[in-house]
C-alpha cells in the first residue's frame, strides 16, 4: 500500500546519508499502489475513431479538453485519454 508522507521521510533521511540505496529501496517500495479489488464497468463508450481525430484536430486548434468533450458529448477524461502526446 502506497504511504506517500513516509516514502517522503526516508528519502529526505537519505539525502543526508553517504550510502543512500538502502533508503531509497525502503521508499520506492512505499510508492506501490495495490489494485482495487471493485472497480466499476465503464459508463461513458470510448471515442470512435472519427471522434478521436476530431478531438485531436481541436485540440491542437487550442480548444481546451472540456469544451472539445462537451462538443463530441464525453467526458473530459476520455478526451484527454485521446489526445495524449503518446496517443498522437
Amino acid at each position: 500500500m502506497s504511504n506517500i508522507p513516509e516514502a517522503r521521510r526516508i528519502l529526505i533521511e537519505a539525502l543526508e546519508d553517504e550510502t543512500p540505496h538502502e533508503h531509497i529501496r525502503e521508499a520506492l517500495k512505499l510508492l506501490d499502489r495495490k489494485q482495487p479489488a471493485f472497480r466499476a464497468a465503464r459508463s461513458i463508450k470510448a471515442l470512435t475513431d472519427a471522434q478521436k481525430a476530431e478531438a485531436r484536430r481541436l485540440r491542437a486548434d487550442g480548444m481546451p479538453v472540456n469544451s472539445i468533450a462537451r462538443k463530441l458529448g464525453t467526458n473530459h477524461g476520455r478526451v484527454s485519454e485521446d489526445c495524449a502526446p503518446e496517443a498522437l
